[in-house]
């Protein structure tokens, strides 16, 4: 079977306080949504709980994917003087609930990808501001035709792109410039709204 013809499962997590999920195999179009571990403002092992019954849930009520996508967490000197040590602190403790009850599970294979591969694969830019980055990505999977809720799910849904990317590099080509750049999309969105 060549790497065209594998379509898994995939599910991509953009692991957070309010995490992006994405779900759908190689060759379909992704759904995506996002989930709040516990209210704002909730102490973490809150979220830790909330987390555990989720992705507990997620695991009985759906068909495990051949493939589990994570975005890294970023070095702790990434975000200085924009974050905290206890921020830092629940999302490892996030991902560290994520990755063991993968492993129990079995899933086949966990992946994780940089932020910065991902921007590059999907909206082909690597070093834009946070914000300008997140809504290139949110209108890039509006001109995919992809619904995403908020920009949580519009991070989860990069991640699954790019790692069908991965396993199908033909995939990978409807979010190349050739498509046209995300300024592009998001001015010709906007004079249409306006015509």
């Amino acid at each position: 079977m060549t790497a065209a013809d594998r379509k898994p499962l995939i599910w991509a997590l953009d692991i957070a306080t309010v995490t992006g999920f994405a779900i759908g195999r190689a060759d379909e179009r992704p759904k995506a949504h996002s989930i709040r571990f516990a209210p704002a403002g909730a102490i973490g092992d809150a979220l830790f709980v909330g987390c555990l019954e989720w992705f507990s849930d997620l695991l009985e009520r759906q068909p495990n994917p051949d493939i589990l996508a994570i975005e890294e967490l970023l070095p702790p000197i990434a975000r200085a003087g924009t974050t905290n040590t206890g921020a830092q602190h629940r999302l490892a403790g996030l991902h560290g609930i994520v990755r063991a009850l993968a492993r129990h599970a079995q899933i086949p294979e966990v992946i994780s990808a940089s932020v910065l591969d991902v921007r590059q694969h999907f909206i082909q830019a690597r070093n834009l501001k946070r914000e300008a980055a997140k809504r290139a990505v949110y209108e890039r999977c509006k001109m995919m035709g992809w619904t995403a809720s908020d920009d949580n799910a519009a991070d989860a849904l990069a991640l699954w792109s790019y790692t069908a990317g991965l396993i199908n590099p033909a995939s990978a080509l409807a979010t190349t410039p050739l498509f046209g750049s995300w300024e592009e999309v998001a001015a010709a969105r906007q004079a249409k709204q306006r015509g």
